[in-house]
């Protein structure tokens, strides 16, 4: 990846969580188009460094820069309030989908578009409707309720609010938990599709092994508060790290790439 300019800079980054350190000078560099896979132990700030990246949360110090405008710097005297246009360069799916459940799929997706644009209230739903078929839902689902959609199809619907302003970036925190395998390979599809059409950047959160090895450019391990591995799969699992050895070649790590493979 040398030579090109990354989308997204993390130098030095390190945070904290009541009286324990998470990151400890944490590096990382997304470049455009990839799918980047950030995995590791739990507890080891995978999700909190999405928050961190994207302004929910606040690190003690380092640097983050996206599409070549700083938004942390610790070292600054302070740092410049993002642009609007970098408030509309990246969409984020939780976990748990976050969709509002007093209001519909095409209501929800409507949110970021009446907060951030002036579009008409015809072409928000037009626009609206076109996500829903988008990520592959039946039009219907747009006149639905979260709570009257299945796991899959609420995940779904959040990427969909997530690809609202269409951004350059997408940050997904484990998207296929809790979905059964059929569905989660039917979910990482959509996402790979999803990036070779829009050419959007994905930043996902898993723990999902086979999401791993069906969709990930890259793949990049947290431990001990900083990277300790990143790489294409395949090298990555060459790794002496001890968590990275049993986790790429114990039995579900194995069951994955027999799945590849196979």
């Amino acid at each position: 990846m040398s030579g090109r300019d990354p989308v997204l800079r993390v130098r030095g980054l390190v945070s904290r969580y009541g009286d324990r350190q998470i990151h400890k000078g944490l590096d990382l560099d997304v470049f455009a188009g990839e799918i980047v896979g950030i995995v590791g132990p739990s507890g080891e700030g995978k999700s909190t460094l999405m928050r961190l990246i994207i302004g929910l949360d606040r690190p003690i110090a380092g640097q983050i820069a996206v599409l070549g405008e700083t938004l942390i710097d610790s070292e600054a005297a302070h740092t410049a309030p993002r642009s609007a246009d970098l408030e509309q360069a990246w969409g984020v799916m939780f976990q748990d989908g976050a969709l509002f459940s007093s209001l519909t799929v095409r209501e929800n997706i409507a949110l970021p578009l009446r907060e951030h644009t002036n579009a008409s209230p015809a072409l928000i739903r037009e626009i609206a409707d076109m996500k829903v078929q988008m990520v592959g839902l039946e039009p219907s689902a747009a006149n639905k309720k979260p709570g009257a959609l299945s796991g899959g199809m609420r995940k779904r619907a959040a990427v969909a609010r997530a690809l609202a302003l269409d951004p350059r970036l997408l940050f997904l925190d484990e998207p296929t938990a809790g979905l059964d395998p059929i569905s989660a390979a039917q979910f990482d599809r959509m996402i790979l599709d999803l990036r070779d059409a829009l050419k959007i950047t994905v930043f996902l959160v898993t723990h999902d092994l086979d999401t791993l090895h069906a969709i990930c450019d890259r793949v990049v391990v947290l431990k001990g508060g900083v990277v300790a591995a990143e790489g294409p799969i395949d090298l990555v699992r060459q790794s002496r790290e001890p968590w990275v050895r049993e986790y790429f070649a114990g039995p579900r790590g194995r069951a994955a790439l027999e799945g590849r493979t196979g």
